[in-house]
């Protein structure tokens, strides 16, 4: 009952950050912390930084629910750093640069950021990790 009940959890995360990826949430923190966020490049960083770490967050409870290995959990955290750490801010580099903060990207970046910001990379995990299951299995 608790995995469903955390399978759940996760898969509302996704789809209600799905259906409101378009949510300023550096105006929420703004508003909260009474702090102004008025530079354009500063509040596309930080919305599409807060969606990749929570979009990251429920593939990894996923992960452990799904799964239930450490090592698998492991791995994902760590490609969550890489994603968080290298590819995002080479991509805030090469989007703010060419781009601006504009939600329309060129095909290229387009496909970047949805690789980046959507969970995509931890899809491809997990599905790694069910090929791997299967051919132990079969092994």
């Amino acid at each position: 009952m608790r995995n469903i009940v955390l399978i759940s959890v996760a898969v509302l995360v996704l789809v209600v950050i799905f259906v409101f990826q378009r949510f300023n949430y550096a105006h929420a923190i703004s508003s909260v912390l009474h702090l102004p966020i008025e530079n354009p490049n500063t509040v596309f960083v930080i919305n599409k930084t807060i969606r990749l770490v929570l979009n990251d967050s429920a593939c990894m409870l996923l992960i452990f629910v799904g799964f239930k290995q450490r090592q698998y959990l492991t791995l994902a955290f760590y490609l969550f750093l890489v994603e968080l750490f290298v590819l995002l801010p080479v991509y805030f580099i090469v989007k703010l640069s060419l781009e601006g903060d504009s939600e329309i990207s060129s095909p290229l970046l387009s496909q970047v950021h949805r690789l980046i910001v959507n969970p995509l990379l931890m899809f491809l995990l997990m599905a790694g990790f069910v090929y791997q299951r299967i051919r132990t299995k079969n092994a």
